[in-house]
């Protein structure tokens, strides 16, 4: 057996090819083509979990694959769902396998439930809502009077016809304002915008003289017919997804794809996106911005989409069509990023079946970066052993209380070093050290010696001086 740093370091100076190595091989080439063919067949929680083979894939790719047996868990860490004091279990976990695995394949509730009742504490409050609740009209409700304003303001449209000579004729009636903007694709108008500056925004769209031709103005009631049953998908059909359903089944990412295009009709700023919590995890996710950026105030987030994304261009159809392609491709990229983590899990593991050094060696080189404190590395077992072992702590330590760790972790290493790629290889370099030291005596055992007699040796050397002496005799 050659030294744990030799085997490791074979493995990383051509990572690549390693990882295209080991997704060809025949049984991870068979499973990553399931996992690609019926992920995007999955619609429920219950699909997921019970289909063993993707389920297993996806463990698997995350470093789970000893908590697979426990289904009942894993669905209560994807569904998100709070306990009576709304905290949602994922959080409270301190181990990031699972927060990485609930980002990758979420089944939480999203958007408004239509149905949902509401409720407050306060009685002033719930007075209010009982008030609200009372006139609020249900979803069939909703439709029918929208599709009867439809029907009147295009019966009010032909009746007006013959008195409109002039876009001025046309802003003098708001209602009729209302129906021709929409028609010709105009947004509202805004507050501050007199009656000459609103003639002048239609003149750059209609001629006043249209409705005095018959063809011409059926084709302007055609156009509102239309703009208006595009509105009636997104302001009265409005998007859900129940805890318990997939995100990113094909079916979902249909579903939000047709409430975005739909929607989009009526936005004519951030501001709008924004308050539409929908829509704005679709352009924050297309845009590939942090969820974190969900938190903000509307206008703080408002601002944000504001300066990566020109708003109005979407109202373009080919523009439109492009940034729904994008999101789509995102969603791809996502699928992609699982089938990745597989690969590299399943070289670790092959690894370790090798060399258990090697294994650990590899994934703490993966996942040290994402670490910010002790208790990172201690809530993983596979890391604080590195940790454990690269410190030469006794076994008793890893029984001490946690904050004691912790504190013992913090005095012997600056964190935040490992981010930096060569101290992050000098730490694995000690690490696959005391890993032989202690476990591979008979591959160590120069390197041990020269280590003690001078500690200030470069290690490179010492790889290099049991090179020389496994293959020189």
């Amino acid at each position: 057996m050659l030294s744990t740093f030799i085997d490791y370091k074979t493995i990383v100076n051509d990572l690549p090819k390693t990882l295209s190595r080991t997704a060809s091989q025949g049984s991870s080439k068979r499973e990553i083509q399931y996992f690609q063919d019926h992920i995007g067949q999955v619609k429920t929680v219950d699909d997921f979990v019970n289909n063993n083979r993707l389920y297993a894939f996806a463990m698997k790719a995350f470093g789970l694959e000893d908590m697979t047996y426990a289904k009942g868990f894993m669905k209560k860490v994807l569904q998100g769902d709070p306990d009576i004091n709304g905290r949602v279990l994922v959080d409270r976990l301190q181990d990031s396998r699972y927060r990485d695995f609930a980002a990758a394949f979420s089944f939480k509730a999203f958007g408004e439930d239509p149905n949902a009742d509401i409720s407050s504490i306060d009685p002033e409050t719930q007075a209010l809502i009982d008030a609200y609740v009372g006139t609020k009209k249900t979803i069939q409700e909703q439709k029918s009077a929208y599709d009867t304003k439809t029907i009147n303001d295009i019966d009010y449209f032909w009746k007006i016809q013959q008195y409109i000579k002039s876009s001025d004729d046309i802003v003098a009636d708001s209602k009729l304002e209302d129906i021709v903007r929409t028609a010709v694709g105009l947004p509202p108008a805004a507050s501050d915008d007199d009656a000459y500056t609103r003639a002048r925004q239609i003149e750059t769209k209609v001629d006043a003289a249209a409705f005095a031709d018959p063809e011409q103005f059926r084709h302007l009631v055609d156009s509102f017919t239309a703009g208006r049953q595009e509105g009636r998908k997104a302001i009265v059909d409005p998007y859900y997804r129940p805890a318990g359903t997939y995100a990113d089944s094909d079916a979902e990412i249909g579903r939000l794809t047709q409430y975005f295009q739909a929607k989009m009709s009526t936005v004519y700023a951030a501001k709008d996106i924004a308050a539409d919590p929908v829509l704005a995890g679709f352009v924050l996710s297309t845009l590939k911005v942090s969820a974190g950026a969900a938190a903000k105030s509307i206008d703080a987030l408002a601002s944000l989409i504001d300066s990566k994304l020109k708003v109005t261009s979407l109202r373009d159809p080919k523009t439109l069509s492009q940034f729904i392609d994008r999101f789509k491709m995102t969603r791809s990229e996502a699928r992609a990023t699982v089938v990745d983590a597989y690969v590299r899990q399943t070289l670790e593991t092959d690894s370790g079946n090798e060399n258990e050094g090697v294994r650990l060696a590899l994934y703490f080189r993966r996942k040290a970066g994402t670490i910010n404190s002790a208790y990172g590395f201690l809530a993983d077992p596979a890391l604080a052993q590195v940790i454990q072992t690269t410190l030469g702590l006794p076994p008793e330590t890893a029984k001490s209380n946690i904050e004691s760790q912790a504190r013992l972790i913090e005095r012997k290493i600056d964190i935040s070093s490992l981010k930096d790629p060569e101290k992050l290889d000098q730490f694995i370099k000690r690490f696959t050290l005391m890993w032989d030291t202690k476990n591979n005596p008979a591959t160590s055992s120069a390197l041990t010696f020269l280590s003690a007699a001078d500690s200030s040796l470069d290690t490179d050397m010492l790889v290099k001086l049991q090179s020389i002496r496994l293959g020189g005799r």
